[in-house]
């Protein structure tokens, strides 16, 4: 297992310095010589985590990013124990579009409370069967 943690800066550009810290880590990471996510997967999901996090979570935020096996969990926690909400798409609609990009993207995501807050997690693996979209624990 390989694990990294980032804390979000709180003011600036952090969503940008939290999606190249992310990638750089990823590049570096010692994959298996059969899979490894796509750069561009990575980022997406990275930027719609923190981005949730810092407008709808409270406090500081925290990246992290483990390798396991064939996967690669991201990991967002914020201290706000409010659960994330899929919003109703509609035509035209501007925003709210996070969470369903990071479900299309990752094999599974969910949400774990935690004792002050809650960690929002997405992993990306190798393609095969599909596991459960979502999962609350």
């Amino acid at each position: 297992m390989v694990e990294r943690f980032l804390a979000v800066p709180p003011v600036g550009d952090e969503i940008g310095a939290a999606r190249d810290w992310a990638l750089m880590h990823v590049r570096n990471f010692p994959w298996c010589a059969d899979w490894q996510p796509d750069a561009g997967s990575v980022a997406l999901v990275v930027s719609e985590l923190v981005t949730n996090a810092q407008r709808h979570g409270a406090g500081s935020v925290g990246l992290s990013l483990v390798l396991e096996e064939s996967r690669l969990r991201i990991a967002v926690n914020d201290e706000s124990r409010a659960q994330p909400v899929i919003c109703p798409t509609a035509p035209g609609k501007v925003g709210g579009h996070g969470l369903r990009i990071v479900a299309k993207l990752s094999g599974q995501w969910g949400v774990t409370l935690l004792g002050a807050g809650k960690q929002v997690w997405a992993e990306l693996r190798p393609p095969g069967p599909a596991p459960t979209r979502h999962a609350v624990g």
